[in-house]
């Protein structure tokens, strides 16, 4: 199993395997009651939008890396920002950095699982975020399925847990809103973009200076 990941013994045959990234609605949060954005559906218009400049580098970090380098320490970090950086290129930024780390998990996965079947996404900050479901298809590579319902996560165990106490039972059906699929214009942009993250990680996280 690969250095980043977690994995659940379920039984003697099964097991779960995943990673947790730290400070996703957090981040969000953060961006959007520090920044001076403009209007919601502005916000999401710019983000659906193609870009015209890389937007700064940032390490999403507020309160330590879990997945995949486990660095407590490891605090937010912001990189290539000038006088001219715009707060809606902060937060483009920002998003980019929880969309990356996202990827730095699904890349490990796929050393073990195979080839990826299916990416379903969860929860208020995304489900509320197209512009960030987007950004997830297009560093992914693959289409990205909000699921509607909530407490996903807590669905999953129930059907772990069913497999032994009701495993005939007809499970209830899912809720899936329409795909986002990955658009090959932005693959330049963010394969630039993951190497200017990994640059920084390395010499911020790796290096040492994490906690400076």
């Amino acid at each position: 199993m690969p250095d980043g990941l977690w994995a659940y013994r379920v039984s003697a045959d099964q097991s779960l395997l995943g990673g947790a990234v730290n400070d996703v609605g957090r981040m969000i949060s953060w961006l959007r009651s520090t920044l001076a954005l403009p209007s919601a559906s502005a916000v999401t218009r710019q983000l659906l939008a193609v870009p015209t400049e890389p937007a700064p580098t940032v390490l999403p970090f507020l309160t330590g890396e879990r997945a995949i380098g486990w660095r407590s320490d490891a605090r937010a970090t912001f990189g290539g920002v000038a006088a001219q950086t715009t707060a809606m290129q902060l937060y483009r930024g920002g998003l980019e950095g929880v969309v990356i780390s996202y990827a730095r998990v699904f890349e490990q996965l796929s050393t073990v699982a195979g080839a990826v079947q299916e990416v379903r996404v969860n929860g208020s900050q995304t489900l509320d975020n197209p512009g960030l479901l987007q950004m997830m298809a297009d560093v992914l590579g693959r289409p990205v399925t909000p699921v509607g319902i909530k407490r996903s996560t807590l669905r999953g165990t129930a059907l772990v847990a069913l497999q032994v106490v009701a495993p005939d039972v007809e499970r209830a059906g899912v809720v899936f809103d329409e795909a986002y699929e990955p658009g090959e214009v932005l693959r330049p942009y963010y394969e630039d973009a993951r190497a200017r993250w990994d640059r920084l990680y390395d010499e911020v996280v790796v290096g040492g200076a994490a906690g400076a």
